[in-house]
């Protein structure tokens, strides 16, 4: 598989028995139908982000899935305005740029954390 933003090489990385994709380049992470979600409840998977994030992740217009080369679509985090990374409609596979999965774990603690505070959870 390739990076869908430089195309270079990915490697396989996994913590606690989830694999996922990460680009030998720019770092960036590729996630499989819900991995990003069963990651972002587990203590300390952020390691896997080992890259910075973009000062400008630019995205052209235009990024094909390494899965099923379909064409995918920003999405935003809430509560992340500017939080965005790129999602497949068909896999639902998701492209994180190198430190947004840091950003959207943390993010996803916070939120949990207030759900637990009001009794929401």
């Amino acid at each position: 598989m390739n990076c869908p933003k430089c195309r270079a090489a990915m490697e396989v990385v996994a913590f606690e028995g989830i694999e996922v994709d990460r680009c030998t380049m720019c770092k960036g992470i590729w996630f499989d139908v819900l991995e990003k979600e069963h990651l972002g409840e587990l203590r300390g998977s952020e390691a896997i982000d080992v890259g910075e994030r973009p000062a400008d992740a630019g995205t052209p217009h235009r990024i094909l899935c390494p899965v099923c080369k379909s064409t995918m679509i920003s999405m935003s985090v809430a509560g992340h305005a500017d939080l965005k990374y790129e999602s497949c409609t068909v896999c639902f596979g998701a492209f994180f740029d190198a430190g947004e999965f840091r950003e959207f774990k943390g993010g996803h603690n916070l939120s949990r954390f207030l759900k637990g505070l009001v009794g929401l959870s």
